[in-house]
């Protein structure tokens, strides 16, 4: 399976919103409003699919000229420990190379930050809570 680019509102984009939705929402209570998912337009959103079905996903957001941020980051849970949540940053980060991105940030679930130090990430802040939950600021270089 590759990693794709999907446009926003694609069939592919609405897989990976599902995706999401049952991996990063739905344990949580909650669920996009409209107008969340409508602002994600800006952003570039990539997604591994198993036929129609989306078995990872992320999406990068510009944050400054130099700086990118890979959000929504999201493996069926069926599917973890493939490398699919791999497969899905190195292209992500591949991509935000290309487009002249030379840092990636994140906000990391305290639960996934092991899997962000081993590919290269680097805790940079305090913990804080996001959604509810222990958050890690954390950063990797993409350009030297």
């Amino acid at each position: 399976m590759n990693c794709l680019i999907v446009a926003h509102e694609s069939p592919e984009y609405w897989a990976a919103v599902e995706l999401r939705r049952q991996v990063l929402r739905f344990p949580l209570g909650m669920d996009y409003t409209p107008e969340q998912l409508a602002s994600e337009s800006d952003s570039t959103h990539f997604a591994i699919l198993d036929g129609a079905v989306a078995v990872a996903t992320a999406m990068a957001t510009p944050y400054t000229n130099e700086i990118v941020k890979i959000r929504q980051v999201a493996v069926d849970p069926s599917r973890q420990g493939q490398g699919l949540g791999r497969q899905v940053m190195f292209y992500a980060e591949d991509w935000s190379r290309a487009e002249g991105f030379a840092e990636a940030v994140l906000h990391a679930r305290q639960v996934a930050v092991d899997f962000y130090l081993r590919i290269g990430y680097e805790i940079f802040d305090e913990p804080f809570e996001e959604v509810g939950i222990p958050h890690r600021k954390m950063r990797k270089r993409l350009l030297l």
